[in-house]
């Protein structure tokens, strides 16, 4: 073989060998090119299925609101037949009710019955005790008083050491030369606590005649209460046993067969609620007792006519808390 054939395979191979890696080089962009435009597809498709999503998700909203409305319109319908079925109820509960106060026979209990006036007699004692106790101080008020004999005595505590500590500087400055170590601390301690003492020392008046005028309060208030202490005392037992006594009436008409009066009924229904039971009967307890102390005999309302508010306070701002009461209960 001669030079010339050599050199001419040589390079016949170094061609092929270029030709190949072009070759696998082209399948390989050719590969990269065919991924590329699958994932364009893929993009191109994604708008679509956003439509597709948006439309579905119109319609469920759709759907929902429909049940909505649905579920609305059902409830108003029930919410209207359970309340026309209430009043119903409540209209032949209550014509049943006035034919059985008038049928023959039958007995209304007397919740304000009070024979020799021994109930309003107790709730006359409960006024008096409360009378009693309403002329007396607070026992916040007391409290305040009582600080101001404690603020005076801080005052006077609070003088006198500072008093002491300047006593013990001037000793020490009268007896130690300029150089002395033990007279600058005297010094400090002088200026320190001179200003304080004479602070002290002008709080002192005003405390003094604060602290005398709370002591004549307290010792005014101390020898009303000794003077009024038996008529609170009864006071307050005359409460207990007129509400012991009229709430044992309630629980015996409430158990027994006898009809309830009208007034009681409307304020308060036919029994105790199956919650709160004892707060309702204790709420009934009350107005029993409004009733029994201003011997109110009204035999639909309650409360009865409403007092004088500038005459009767007291029977006004009671009167007042019992209203607000019924309408827990009415």
């Amino acid at each position: 073989m001669s030079w010339e054939e050599g050199s001419y395979t040589s390079l016949d191979r170094k061609v092929h060998n270029v030709e190949t890696s072009l070759r696998h080089a082209l399948s390989e962009v050719r590969s990269q090119v065919s991924d590329v435009e699958d994932t364009v597809g893929q993009l191109e498709d994604i708008p679509r299925r956003v439509d597709s999503l948006e439309d579905d998700l119109r319609e469920a909203k759709d759907e929902t609101e429909r049940v909505e409305r649905d579920l609305g319109d059902r409830i108003s319908e029930v919410e209207g037949s359970v309340e026309g079925s209430v009043d119903r109820l409540a209209t032949r509960v209550a014509a049943l009710e006035r034919y059985l106060r008038q049928a023959e026979g039958a007995v209304v209990v007397d919740l304000d019955e009070d024979r020799g006036g021994e109930l309003h007699a107790l709730a006359v004692t409960v006024n008096k005790g409360l009378d009693a106790r309403a002329g007396l101080l607070a026992d916040h008020e007391r409290s305040r008083l009582q600080l101001a004999g404690a603020h005076l005595k801080q005052a006077r505590e609070e003088r006198g050491r500072h008093r002491a500590a300047v006593l013990r500087a001037s000793a020490v400055l009268a007896t130690t030369q300029a150089a002395d170590p033990d007279r600058k601390a005297a010094e400090l301690d002088f200026k320190a606590s001179a200003p304080k003492a004479q602070g002290a020392h002008r709080r002192i008046g005003p405390l003094t005649t604060s602290a005398e005028n709370a002591r004549e309060k307290l010792e005014a208030d101390d020898a009303l209460r000794a003077k009024n202490a038996k008529t609170i005392d009864a006071g307050q037992r005359a409460k207990t046993k007129l509400r012991l006594r009229l709430r044992s009436r309630l629980s015996d008409a409430l158990s027994g067969a006898e009809l309830l009066p009208v007034w009681f009924v409307t304020a308060f229904g036919p029994m105790a609620p199956s919650r709160n039971a004892n707060d309702w009967m204790d709420a009934a307890t009350d107005v029993l007792a409004y009733r029994v102390t201003y011997r109110i005999t009204d035999p639909v309302v309650a409360l009865g006519t409403p007092p004088d508010g500038h005459r009767a306070p007291r029977r006004t701002a009671w009167r007042h808390e019992l209203t607000r009461e019924l309408r827990r209960w009415g």
